[in-house]
């Protein structure tokens, strides 16, 4: 059948916008799926391990800490207010948990920072991120979920890359680090911490959001941190630093944690927590590389083996299969 001289002929269909971007703006549609405020937060938090390790030269790990509890406490719970979360009701409905959760995690802090006194900054980013590895043993332990067999082949792979980091070396820079293992053992107790912490306070983060929790509990952790570091932050060396050590403490506290967490909540409220945990595993990256350039750290070919092999073994603990995913 043929259409009259006078009727106009039907337009082709317009080719869909987003396979158009696709095929003709492939830069464009790569840089539309990254997630920049992630992003910038693993980059941060991996130059953050190395500035904290550098700022322990003059600190003691638990004056840093209260130092960094205190103001960052401060400042999130700040950030909380202005954001306009209920901040009043979360602390009239759940005080006692949310009180519990800051002593937790006053204890992994501090576990943290002896244990990257004692240890190298490229093994104690590392080992600190497996913390989802042992959210995983504790889940299956505790049957709050259901965990796959890829969950716990992950589980084996990253402890192997853990033992391959661990015993990899004997010495990984110019510096000297003769308690080594022992900072790495208790790196290895703060991320199981951590983890307990991520299982226990999930409940108050579904109740109250993520951002709010962690702001209460960070202030909360200063109940434990104050009463051990007070001391020895009033007796720092605090006319011996130099503009450079203002400048760490600066970004370890307002870029590590004031805007860290509160862009790293952000992206999870806005791309969903799957999507954004995905740039964890850049953080031991960045970590290293830091490490390699400013503090002159040099991990063996084994330990550079074992941290592939970590984040793997990470990946596959802590994800689930697509089926498993709740619709």
């Amino acid at each position: 059948m043929t259409l009259p001289d006078n009727c106009e002929k039907p337009k082709p269909m317009p080719e869909p916008q987003e396979e158009r971007n696709s095929s003709h703006y492939p830069v464009a549609n790569l840089l539309s799926r990254i997630d920049f405020g992630a992003l910038s937060v693993a980059i941060i938090w991996g130059i953050n391990n190395v500035t904290q390790k550098f700022l322990l030269d003059t600190f003691t790990p638990s004056a840093l800490q209260c130092l960094r509890g205190v103001v960052a406490g401060v400042s999130l719970l700040a950030l909380v207010v202005a954001l306009g979360r209920n901040l009043r009701a979360a602390l009239s409905a759940s005080l006692g948990y949310l009180l519990g959760a800051g002593l937790m995690m006053g204890v992994q802090m501090l576990a943290f920072f002896y244990a990257l006194k004692l240890t190298y900054a490229s093994e104690g980013s590392l080992l600190i991120s497996t913390a989802p590895v042992w959210t995983t043993v504790i889940v299956a332990a505790t049957r709050i979920e259901v965990i796959y067999p890829r969950n716990w082949l992950g589980i084996l792979v990253a402890l192997g890359g853990v033992a391959m980091v661990v015993l990899g070396a004997t010495s990984v820079g110019t510096g000297s680090a003769p308690h080594r293992i022992t900072g790495d053992l208790i790196m290895i107790s703060s991320a199981f911490l951590y983890g307990l912490y991520m299982v226990l306070s999930r409940p108050l983060m579904q109740r109250h959001g993520s951002l709010t929790v962690t702001a209460v509990a960070l202030f909360f952790s200063n109940v434990i941190v104050l009463p051990l570091g007070l001391h020895q932050l009033i007796n720092a060396p605090w006319r011996d630093l130099t503009s450079l050590h203002w400048a760490l403490l600066a970004f370890a506290i307002f870029a590590g944690m004031v805007y860290g967490m509160g862009m790293w909540y952000r992206s999870i409220n806005m791309h969903g927590a799957a999507r954004t945990a995905v740039y964890q595993y850049l953080v031991p990256l960045v970590a290293v590389g830091a490490a390699v350039v400013f503090l002159h750290e040099h991990p063996t070919p084994w330990q550079l083996a074992g941290i592939a092999v970590t984040l793997y073994g990470t990946y596959l603990a802590h994800h689930r299969p697509p089926e498993s995913l709740p619709a």
